[in-house]
């Protein structure tokens, strides 16, 4: 009898110690940044976790909650599943140009590695690496990742990131990062780090700054990413921003740079990081 009850009281305290961190991990403090916003012509919404704290910062939360097509931030997994499955040997494997001039981007126009793929953020690169992985990896590996919610074709194997039905939120965008940084992916550690190694934009004497913007583009609609994390003082924060032009307007260079910008501006000025 006493065994059993010992067992349900610990059984108990663990369930109440699990509830604790559960509700700790989940506190969200809603700020207004629109200022920001405006000063760039810019409609959104961003999101900040102080992992160490265990502290969420929201602006406009009820759309961070809100599923978009993930873009370019995509590179990160592809890159993880690419180097799990062998569809690339290593990140400096060659990608050979097709030949095909595109104008979004003269350093697509040209051979690279798939380092410097994910740097200049390559999108036809992507889609080889695509195409090679397939349809059927996608969706063995998608699910074990946890990245929000793709849905991957035959059809659609090279562009269901960039157009179509699939959709991630903030709130997965930062659970997949920070599972990332811990190095609690299902995915060999050295590919772990090889892609944070990847993600490093910027660093100061004791912070470093990791991200991956993203961009989907149609005649009449533009949605941006900046996701990432800082890693300041030994503690990471991370962070998602999506934004829109204002009135549905074009993809104007305050778009375009305003995604990073924006995002750091936020990171210095209300956060106090990268100093």
């Amino acid at each position: 009898m006493f065994p059993l009850l010992l067992m349900r009281l610990l059984l108990l305290s663990l369930l109440l110690i699990l509830s604790s961190f559960v509700a700790s991990a989940q506190r969200i403090t809603e700020r207004d940044f629109q200022k920001y916003f405006d000063e760039y012509g810019l409609q959104g919404s961003f999101l900040l976790l102080d992992a160490d704290a265990r502290q969420y910062t929201a602006y406009n939360l009820k759309r961070c909650r809100q599923g978009f097509l993930p873009a370019s931030t995509f590179k990160i997994p592809n890159t993880l599943i690419g180097l799990e499955t062998g569809a690339v040997r290593d990140t400096s494997e060659i990608f050979r140009w097709d030949g095909v001039t595109r104008t979004i981007s003269a350093a697509w126009n040209q051979d690279m590695t798939l380092a410097t793929a994910l740097r200049v953020s390559c999108v036809p690169c992507y889609q080889q690496l695509a195409r090679r992985i397939g349809a059927a990896r996608y969706n063995q590996w998608l699910p074990k990742l946890q990245y929000g919610r793709m849905v991957v074709t035959l059809a659609t194997v090279d562009m269901f990131w960039l157009e179509g039905a699939s959709r991630i939120t903030q709130f997965e965008e930062i659970d997949f990062l920070q599972r990332l940084e811990r190095g609690q992916l299902p995915v060999a550690r050295r590919h772990q780090e090889t892609v944070k190694a990847l993600l490093v934009l910027s660093w100061g004497a004791n912070w470093t700054l990791r991200g991956k913007t993203g961009w989907t583009s149609t005649k009449d609609y533009n949605n941006g990413w900046f996701v990432g994390w800082v890693e300041q003082g030994g503690n990471p924060y991370f962070f998602a921003l999506n934004v829109e032009p204002k009135n549905n307007g074009p993809a104007t260079e305050a778009f375009i740079k305003g995604r990073r910008t924006l995002t750091e501006k936020l990171l210095r000025q209300e956060f106090k990081l990268m100093p």
